[in-house]
Order: C-alpha cells, then sequence, then structure tokens
C-alpha cells in the first residue's frame, strides 16, 4: 500500500511540474496557482478511465436495389439504382455519409432524407428522374460504375466512416432470382425485417421496381 501512495504522490508532483510549465492548465480550481487542491482532485480521479464518447448517428436503410434491370427498360447504366430509408419521424441530414464498396458517393449539404421516405441514387439520374415521384430526394452517385449483376456489398458509412448498414445482394444463394434482368428491382421486404438478411429481401411487384416511393412488397410479410 505504501508502494501505491508513493506512487500517486510522484504522479501528483509530476502533473504540478507539468502545469507549471504549460503556464497553469493544471489550475483546475481556477484560483491563479497549481496547489495541493488542483493535486488532490488528480489524486481522486486517478484510474478513471477516459473513454472518448462516439457520435450517435440516426438509423437508416437499404430499401431498394435495382443492379440489372431488363433490357425492355433499356440499358443498366440508365436506370440502376439504390434507394435508402429513414425509418424515424424526423429528416436526416445526410451530408458526410457515405456509399461504399459497391457505389461511391459522398452525400453533400442540401442532401436530405424525410421522415419515414426516402432517397433514391441513380447510376444516371437524368433517366430515374423521369419515373421518380415529383419532389424525390435523389442524387446520382459519383462513379461511372455500375452494380455488379451478381451480387456484391451496398455499404451505408455515418459521417465518421462507419459502417451504418451493409447489404450483400447476390442473384442466387437464397436471394430472389427475378431481380437478375427480368424487369423487378430487389425490394427489402419489409420494415420489421433485419436489412441485412437474404430473407428480408424479395423481388418488387412493379416493373422497373419503385424508386422514390414504398416498396411494393411492404404489408404482404407478417414480420415478428
Amino acid at each position: 500500500m505504501r508502494r501505491n501512495v508513493t506512487g500517486l504522490a510522484a504522479l501528483a508532483i509530476l502533473a504540478t511540474t507539468q502545469s507549471l510549465h504549460a503556464q497553469c492548465t493544471g489550475d483546475l480550481n481556477n484560483d491563479q496557482i497549481v496547489d495541493l487542491h488542483d493535486l488532490l482532485t488528480l489524486l481522486v480521479h486517478y484510474g478513471d478511465s477516459c473513454e472518448i464518447l462516439s457520435t450517435s448517428y440516426p438509423q437508416l436503410h437499404v430499401s431498394e436495389i435495382h443492379y440489372n434491370p431488363n433490357s425492355a427498360q433499356g440499358n443498366d447504366s440508365d436506370w440502376e439504382f439504390l434507394e435508402l430509408y429513414n425509418p424515424n419521424a424526423e429528416s436526416v441530414a445526410l451530408e458526410g455519409w457515405q456509399l461504399a464498396n459497391a457505389v461511391a458517393l459522398t452525400f453533400q449539404a442540401n442532401d436530405t432524407i424525410p421522415g419515414l421516405g426516402f432517397f433514391t441514387v441513380a447510376r444516371n439520374l437524368d433517366s430515374l428522374l423521369t419515373v421518380l415521384p415529383d419532389g424525390a430526394h435523389c442524387a446520382e452517385w459519383n462513379s461511372g460504375e455500375g452494380l455488379n449483376n451478381t451480387g456484391e456489398t451496398v455499404e451505408l458509412r455515418s459521417p465518421d466512416a462507419a459502417i451504418q448498414m451493409a447489404v450483400a445482394y447476390e442473384d442466387d444463394d437464397g436471394w430472389s432470382t427475378a431481380p437478375d434482368g427480368q424487369g423487378p428491382s430487389l425490394e427489402w421486404f419489409d420494415v420489421g425485417l433485419a436489412n441485412d438478411a437474404a430473407d428480408s429481401w424479395t423481388f418488387s411487384l412493379v416493373f422497373g421496381g419503385t424508386p422514390g416511393a414504398a416498396n411494393s412488397a411492404w404489408g404482404l410479410s407478417d414480420p415478428e
């Protein structure tokens, strides 16, 4: 025990010395001097964990993926899109959020997703604007690359670059095969289901999908 007290005393003396050289940054009670009161305060908190509090971001979901449009609709380069859904009652400012891995996009200052609403990200926004609802929140992803027709991972990252949601879609292996060139998009089956599970996704009942609007399958499942 004596050895621990000696160590604490040494720590306090060192803190005092460092504070004096740092223009009294160790003056914890603001009395213009680094004194015993400051040292005791340091000793009381000796051993405390100084964890950095992480910023909390609202939950968002990937709600629709149109990775291989049917040739009757047009080229993949014109009609591919991703859709995000905001399950929160309040709108979410998307500045600094990113789509990564499958496609690249960093959302800008004027990008928002309304409460209980959608944000559509298109490969070719000019084409998709012809079918999006009026006033739809939308953007075009940055690269000219398209979504892989056999599957890949769509990552949604918060402004701190942490992965908030990742959906690794495929054109088989438990995933619906109809969205692979037959006309439907790949839709999240229901908001009550896990966003990243294969059995939580199905094919759209609408040719070309439902960009910017509620998924056609919503309400048809029975999520537990």
